[in-house]
């Protein structure tokens, strides 16, 4: 009797295991298809548009910079504005940071904190940055203008953050400034 006790609640765990994953496997498939949507439509806005793929990141690119691309263990300078994505566009009611001032009028925010509207400075493997993030600046070059989506699997996962949904897939939009690999 015991024994079939316990082969019932071990079973029962499984169950609600493997329905745990599928939701989080449906949720991510869900997210990729409103991320290639988006890319599609970035890639159809842009035509000198291209678009790369690392690691569970995309990264658009629509204005091309020049010098060196961000290698793993560079620093890069750059202003972004950060999405949730909910949907197959992007939209400025899922906008939860920014540090570009020009992009927060123009997205209708009125901060009376100028302080926030500064250029950030990171260091890939050394700053702690979501994993999407940084796989998507690998390969940036100072001047490019470009978007880096990825899933909530490679965001912050089921941690909210700040505004920001657990389970949420983003979306950056960067305005790289500088590249230094030394």
């Amino acid at each position: 009797m015991r024994r079939s006790v316990e082969i019932i609640a071990a079973a029962a765990i499984l169950l609600f295991a493997v329905s745990c994953t599928k939701k989080e496997d449906t949720t991510y498939d869900r997210q990729e298809s409103n991320i290639e949507a988006i890319v599609a439509s970035l890639e159809k806005s842009n035509p000198d548009a291209t678009t790369e793929y690392n690691n569970g990141s995309v990264k658009v690119t629509v204005v091309h910079g020049d010098g060196e691309a961000l290698q793993e263990g560079g620093a890069v300078s750059f202003y972004y504005a950060g999405f949730h994505i909910s949907s197959s566009r992007l939209s400025n009611s899922n906008l939860f940071a920014t540090n570009y001032d020009t992009f927060a009028n123009s997205a209708g925010w009125a901060l009376s904190d100028s302080t926030v509207f500064t250029i950030s400075t990171i260091k890939l493997g050394e700053d702690k940055i979501v994993e999407g993030l940084r796989n998507g600046l690998i390969g940036v070059k100072g001047g490019d203008e470009c978007y880096v989506l990825f899933s909530g699997k490679h965001g912050f996962g089921k941690r909210s953050m700040a505004g920001i949904p657990s389970n949420s897939a983003l979306a950056y939009h960067l305005w790289i400034k500088s590249v230094s690999n030394n």
